[in-house]
């Protein structure tokens, strides 16, 4: 597969299923100061790990997230990745407790949560910072560029007007971040995948 320059075939079809508001070169972004809360998101980096067991092929990422927005706000955080091969990725999807439980051991953080256990409250301050563990099935790993989008961080929003059905839709501020996968996925191992960019996005 030839390599494009990083991301380009996936920020395509980003704006592809973007609504825009009456052309193609206006859509929504963020705005430079958010006008609502806002969590701190710091991310682990995004590894390949192969289950021990069936030989399946994961992609996964650890981050910690802090609240200090003065107030309680609720964690349900959903990360999905795209990739140039045409996958959309739900994170959690097909991956067994088992398989969790084994990379939480190898990482050897018992703070870890995964998806489901993370979800809920969380409180403002430091000390109740909560750590996540991400997994995605990785099914095809034919693929130079992944797009990881994380939405549940920001409370910003966009209501716009779908120009082709008149369907009101509401965009979230999420975060974007395109990754390069140099050479082929597998003989890398547990090498972390090169980020190449990040940024805020409505979507």
């Amino acid at each position: 597969m030839a390599l494009q320059r990083p991301a380009i075939r996936i920020a395509a079809a980003t704006v592809a299923v973007m609504v825009v508001t009456g052309s193609a070169l206006a859509y929504p972004r963020p705005l430079a100061v958010p006008p609502r809360w806002e969590l701190e998101f710091r991310t682990g980096e995004l590894r390949l790990y192969v289950d021990r067991v069936s030989s399946e092929t994961y992609w996964y990422m650890t981050y910690e997230v802090t609240n200090r927005t003065g107030r309680e706000q609720v964690w349900a955080p959903t990360l999905v990745l795209f990739s140039d091969s045409g996958e959309i990725i739900g994170s959690g999807r097909g991956v067994s407790t088992r398989v969790a439980n084994d990379l939480r051991d190898l990482l050897g953080n018992e703070l870890l949560e995964n998806q489901n256990e993370i979800i809920g409250e969380i409180f403002h301050g430091r000390e109740h910072a909560k750590e996540g563990l991400v997994i995605w099935p990785a099914e095809n790993l034919d693929v130079n560029e992944i797009s990881m989008f994380v939405a549940g961080i920001s409370g910003e929003t966009a209501t716009v007007t779908n120009p082709i059905t008149d369907e009101v839709v509401v965009l979230r501020k999420t975060l974007q971040r395109d990754y390069l996968v140099a050479g082929d996925a597998l003989p890398r191992g547990s090498r972390p995948v090169d980020l190449v960019r990040e940024r805020w996005v409505m979507r």
